[in-house]
C-alpha cells in the first residue's frame, strides 16, 4: 500500500522590467535563482501572496515596490538539494514598480537579462534551467 507524499511548496518570481528579466545566483549552492522561497509551515493556512511578500522583502529588500500577479503561471516540480525532499515549484508574474534592489545573503550575483535573447543554460541548471526555459518559451 502507498502512503501520501509530504511536499513543500517553493514560490518563484519572474520578475520583469519591460523586457527585462531578473536573475540571481544562490550563494549557497552556485546554481541559478529566481526572487521567492519556500514557504512556511505558518503560512501555508493564510494568503500565500503574504508569503511572497516576506520572500521579496528577505531577498530584495524593502527599498523595492513589486506588483506580484497572484494568478499562477505554471506549477513544476523539483528536489530541495538541502536534504533532497520534493516539492513544487509555483512560478508567477512580477513587475518592478519603483525602488533599487538590495541583494540579501542568500545570492551573490543579479542580472537584468532581455527574455527575448537570453541563454537561460550559462547559470540555471536542472529544475530551475527546465522552469525558466517554460517560462520563456511561452512568455518572451
Amino acid at each position: 500500500m502507498s502512503k501520501h507524499g509530504l511536499f513543500q511548496i517553493t514560490q518563484k518570481l519572474f520578475l520583469r522590467k519591460g523586457n527585462m528579466l531578473l536573475v540571481m545566483r544562490d550563494r549557497k549552492s552556485g546554481h541559478g535563482d529566481l526572487p521567492g522561497g519556500r514557504m512556511n509551515e505558518d503560512e501555508f493556512f493564510e494568503n500565500w501572496m503574504d508569503s511572497i511578500q516576506r520572500e521579496i522583502l528577505e531577498e530584495l529588500g524593502s527599498n523595492v515596490k513589486i506588483s506580484v500577479n497572484s494568478e499562477p503561471l505554471f506549477v513544476h516540480k523539483h528536489r530541495v538539494e538541502d536534504g533532497n525532499l520534493p516539492c513544487i515549484i509555483i512560478g508567477y508574474s512580477a513587475e518592478l514598480l519603483a525602488g533599487e534592489i538590495t541583494l540579501s545573503d542568500e545570492h551573490d550575483f543579479m542580472d537584468w537579462v532581455d527574455v527575448r535573447s537570453y541563454d537561460p543554460s550559462s547559470l540555471f541548471s536542472e529544475y530551475m534551467l527546465d522552469a525558466v526555459n517554460l517560462y520563456l518559451k511561452k512568455y518572451a
